[in-house]
């Protein structure tokens, strides 16, 4: 089988849920071409292959033109078999499957003429043409309720899929890498980009400053990165660097997270997930601190909501303060054994082999393939 993946981030470092579907799908022997989002200043079409898998490939190409999704349609589908045409040709291969998790480019999917047309949202897109790719699609996905609510006028298959783990999180032989400054100290675990736009920033101060006797490693981007280009806060960067209690350890593998993640006592999270419901409904990255059996601390998570047993979530981030005190000084309590085999339990049933085992009952049940 060969498959198109079209993606809102690049490929490198930092891997998301597209990054992990490409990964997982070449791993069960498709071919698995990744189309990156236009580069400004690219050097034209390029195919590279992974050097972890060689059957996956990360397609580059320039930006060309600015504002098609401005255009009317008749110029903006024009435009789009154009480039797919070049695209194919670069391929030279078939393509069987076209899994798009990108709104804003290819919303006519028909032009690259694939047996299946997937569009998977597992993100909130503030766009009209993101009703386009959906309408053009064979099958809707999307990975909380807040996001399928969007697609009820659009008379195609639709099905809720989870985010998933990749399976190198369930490995629990991880390399002694030696990053805990004190050991003796509880060490708390973040991961994100540091310039995400719903991080919440005051409120991630408050609880540094008021846990000094406590160590916070972030991980993650805080600078650009192939999942974004945008530098959103300076100052912010500014204050973490200078607490002593704070480390930032910047992008690490995917691959390699287990082995930072594994030495920390709890999680935190901390975007404005009280205000913006629908965008932060569902974050990736909690199936992987699950997956550890430690302690979240975190915002309201939409898709949580009733499993406040393995997450210790607040409905409003004025509480997250006071519930972060609450679980340092009952640790012990928080990360018992049972409450952490509840959280490893719903990690391991969701992992992307399962997800796409859930994807490939769905279009076999549909006969659309």
């Amino acid at each position: 089988m060969v498959i198109l993946i079209i993606s809102p981030e690049a490929w490198g470092v930092n891997h998301v849920s597209k990054h992990h579907y490409a990964i997982e799908l070449s791993n069960r022997n498709n071919i698995v071409y990744f189309l990156n989002p236009p580069s400004i200043g690219g050097r034209g079409h390029r195919i590279l292959r992974s050097s972890s898998n060689n059957r996956l490939f990360i397609i580059e190409n320039p930006l060309i033109f600015r504002g098609l999704n401005h255009v009317p349609i008749s110029i903006g589908k024009y435009f789009q078999r154009m480039f797919a045409k070049q695209i194919l040709r670069d391929i030279l291969h078939r393509v069987d499957i076209v899994w798009s998790f990108d709104p804003y480019r290819f919303q006519f999917m028909p032009v690259f003429q694939a047996n299946l047309n997937i569009y998977h949202a597992v993100d909130v897109h503030k766009t009209e043409v993101e009703l386009n790719i959906a309408d053009n699609s064979d099958l809707l996905f999307a990975s909380s309720d807040r996001i399928l609510d969007k697609f009820t006028t659009i008379e195609k298959p639709k099905f809720k899929i989870n985010h998933g783990l990749a399976e190198y999180f369930l490995n629990k032989k991880h390399n002694n890498i030696p990053f805990i400054k004190n050991p003796e100290r509880i060490n708390v675990g973040y991961v994100g980009n540091l310039h995400y736009s719903f991080l919440d920033v005051s409120t991630l101060k408050e609880i540094i400053v008021k846990n000094q006797n406590i160590d916070f490693y972030f991980i993650g981007p805080f600078d650009k990165s192939n999942l974004s280009q945008r530098i959103n806060d300076y100052n912010f960067i500014k204050f973490l660097r200078s607490r002593i209690n704070v480390y930032l350890l910047g992008s690490i593998p995917s691959t390699h997270l287990p082995d930072y993640l594994s030495q920390c006592d709890l999680f935190l999270m901390c975007y404005s997930g009280d205000k913006n419901i629908a965008e932060l409904a569902n974050p990736h990255k909690i199936l992987e601190f699950l997956s550890f059996g430690k302690v979240v601390v975190s915002h309201y998570i939409d898709e949580y909501r009733n499993m406040r047993d393995i997450i210790e979530m607040v409905d409003n981030n004025e509480l997250l303060p006071s519930a972060f005190q609450r679980v340092v000084e009952n640790l012990d309590h928080y990360n018992s054994d049972h409450k952490s085999n509840k959280r490893i339990m719903y990690a391991r049933a969701n992992t992307y082999s399962k997800q796409i085992e859930k994807i490939e009952n769905i279009i076999s049940d549909l006969s659309i393939f």
